[in-house]
């Protein structure tokens, strides 16, 4: 039996940004990165519009797009 060793991580170690602050980070789906991973079957509003808009720009290998967050702009930060 294999003793591999798995390691963990987070969005924000995998994107090597700070954690955002609880108090300020937008409440939107980023959690405070800024933006959102949405992929080809994302039907709703407005991820449908934001993925057909960053596919128009660069075309996916895997039907995923990362784009900036709607709520609050790509800041990551609470709009007030």
């Amino acid at each position: 039996m294999s003793k591999d060793k798995l390691e963990l991580t987070d969005r924000c170690q995998a994107l090597g940004i700070p954690y955002p602050d609880v108090k300020t980070m937008c409440e939107g789906q980023c959690e405070g990165t800024g933006i959102v991973p949405i992929g080809s079957d994302d039907m709703e509003e407005p991820w449908r519009t934001l993925w057909l808009e960053a596919e128009e720009k660069k075309p996916t290998d895997d039907g995923t797009h990362f784009v900036k967050c709607p709520d609050c702009k790509g800041t990551g930060k609470r709009v007030a």
